[in-house]
């Protein structure tokens, strides 16, 4: 047996040597070999090209960066019944009777409906209109402020007080109600226009607020990025009558000017201008605003209050907003997005983290609200995106691998195909 498997092993090495001394079998084993290596390489390149051709690095050059202070945004929102609610009520009571507290309350409750708050007892509002027997948006407009000059008293940027709070804070009907945004892109070309800004060297980052008390309604702080808006599932503070700071720390973000150019798919974020509505700036924010209002379409053929350029015959009465509370519209909202990754986070996005708060010891600004929010270390870090792998290095790299298996060239690829063209017209005229 082992003579046998010798004479065998012998037979196949010497079949071998005579193939390979065969100079057209060898030659057909190494184009095939280089065919094979070339197809692999071409395919890991386009696979890169097509997932990974941008990439976040991080600069520390921090000691010469004028930081943008993040989005500051205050809505009202529920406080309580005060009597100059009450007598608005009375004035739009039918025949003038005087209405029960019940009655009072429901219309409180639907003056501040929001999609965190869908509560509404529908069997006061019988034998009513779809709005309860009031025009809802006129009754906001009455009792709600418009400016903040209306509720904020003072206003302190870096330990300077700031003569008018209009110019850092514009109004905007948002769904969380009547909001007051500072340093938020809806209201700037760009964020180098924002007012709120410090360097690394400022000893003070930190931003007060003074504000009235005892109002119909009381003032929910969001923090975020400047391109967002509060929306229903943002993170929100509630401003108690004790004075409080809230700290945080913050990491901006910067883009090559090419990083637009590359496929949404392959950077997954979008910046502003990357939207269907030319009137609507993107942002995860907005984007989350627009599903829930296609779903509470879908669900109860009206959407909740919004953002003051929708068509308000399309907003709920009091049997849509029960509708949308039996239908869970919140829960079915955020299960959306996250199956379908619809909605992707701003390009521009900063990095906001809470560190705490605190509550001071005293007040010194009487019966008035006090609320601080401070940077509580300059950023150190700064994330930049940018493109690692063009279109160009595609074409070079695969120019690379053909030189590589072939020693070809671009010169000798145009000679051959001169060369096949002049065979040709020498065949037809022949």
């Amino acid at each position: 047996m082992g003579t046998m498997a010798g004479k065998y092993c012998k037979a196949a090495i010497g079949f071998l040597l005579n193939s390979f001394s065969n100079r057209r079998f060898f030659w057909i084993c190494v184009i095939l070999l280089s065919a094979w290596n070339m197809t692999t390489i071409f395919l890991l390149m386009k696979n890169r090209s097509d997932t990974d051709s941008t990439s976040i690095g991080v600069t520390t050059s921090y000691l010469s960066w004028i930081n943008t202070f993040p989005a500051v945004s205050l809505c009202l929102s529920k406080n309580r019944i005060t009597k100059e609610f009450s007598e608005a009520v009375k004035r739009r009571a039918a025949n003038n009777q005087s209405p029960s507290y019940t009655y009072i309350r429901t219309l409180y409750d639907y003056l501040f409906i929001n999609p965190n708050n869908l509560y509404l007892k529908e069997e006061y509002c019988k034998d009513l209109n779809s709005t309860c027997g009031v025009d809802i948006l006129d009754m906001r407009k009455e009792l709600f402020a418009s400016s903040c000059t209306e509720f904020m008293e003072q206003i302190y940027f870096s330990e300077k007080l700031l003569p008018n709070c209009e110019e850092i804070f514009k109004f905007h009907e948002l769904e969380m109600g009547y909001c007051f945004l500072a340093n938020n892109l809806i209201d700037y070309q760009n964020i180098e226009t924002m007012p709120l800004v410090y360097s690394s060297l400022d000893e003070y980052r930190n931003l007060r607020l003074v504000l009235r008390s005892g109002l119909i309604y009381r003032y929910d702080l969001y923090i975020h990025s400047p391109e967002n808006q509060p929306y229903f599932n943002a993170l929100s503070y509630t401003i108690t009558s004790d004075p409080s700071v809230h700290s945080f720390n913050v990491e901006g973000i910067d883009n090559h000017h090419d990083v637009i150019d590359e496929p949404v798919s392959q950077r997954m974020c979008k910046f502003d201008t990357e939207t269907n509505d030319n009137k609507v700036l993107y942002s995860f924010s907005s984007c989350m605003s627009e599903i829930r209002s296609e779903i509470e379409m879908k669900l109860c053929n009206c959407t909740l209050f919004n953002q003051s350029e929708q068509n308000p015959l399309k907003y709920c009465g009091v049997e849509g907003i029960v509708c949308l509370d039996k239908e869970n519209l919140a829960t079915k909202v955020k299960s959306y997005v996250g199956s379908n990754m619809v909605c992707l986070p701003s390009c521009m996005e900063q990095q906001i983290s809470y560190v705490g708060s605190r509550e001071k010891n005293f007040n010194e600004y009487g019966d008035s609200i006090m609320v601080e929010i401070e940077i509580t270390s300059p950023p150190t870090a700064r994330y930049f995106r940018a493109v690692t792998q063009t279109k160009l290095d595609l074409v070079v790299a695969i120019g690379g691998v053909i030189g590589l298996f072939t020693g070809a060239s671009l010169l000798n690829i145009l000679e051959i195909i001169s060369m096949i063209f002049s065979k040709i017209r020498i065949m037809f005229k022949n």
